[in-house]
């Protein structure tokens, strides 16, 4: 069963368990779990059942709600989270424990000992370009034409420059 152990302020050590589908907290007569802490909004937050446990909403309190430092609006909740609202610190636990499982070995094929030791492309490596190849030595051919246009450009104006200045 579901619980919400007390951890800090009027209410410190008490444990609540978690029976209805929607359970709300805060300092207002009609919640479920009333604390009276300045801290807490009349009607700060509800916890709501899901088929895999219980998802803590935030009900636009003034001084929100964390769950393990991280302020929320919603979050599902996990074996062992830390949970604050306001000043108020709690922790939820529940039977459904927080599977864990391995990474999966890898299908790679990749040594691991020549791990950044350098090397070429893997085998199955392909371009994904729709260019293709650059042929060795067209970027060359282009180079030098720009650089001969930019030449006969300077001549030219250097040229325009003395008839210029010869005229005056």
């Amino acid at each position: 069963m579901p619980k919400l152990h007390i951890l800090s302020g009027q209410l410190e050590g008490k444990v609540f368990d978690l029976l209805e589908e929607r359970v709300t907290i805060g300092r207002g007569l009609d919640n479920v779990v009333r604390m009276e802490d300045g801290t807490m909004s009349h009607h700060h937050a509800m916890f709501v059942l899901e088929k895999d446990g219980y998802k803590l909403r935030d009900l636009n309190s003034t001084n929100g709600t964390r769950v393990n430092g991280m302020r929320i609006t919603e979050s599902k909740l996990n074996n062992g989270d830390a949970v604050r609202m306001g000043s108020v610190e709690m922790r939820y636990e529940s039977d459904i424990k927080k599977a864990s499982q391995p990474l999966p070995p890898t299908q790679t094929g990749v040594d691991i000992t020549q791990v950044g030791k350098g090397g070429g492309p893997p085998p199955a490596f392909g371009s994904s370009s729709p260019f293709g190849r650059k042929k060795a030595g067209g970027a060359n051919v282009w180079m030098w034409v720009v650089l001969g246009l930019g030449a006969v450009a300077i001549v030219v104006l250097g040229w325009f420059v003395y008839k210029f200045f010869q005229l005056s």
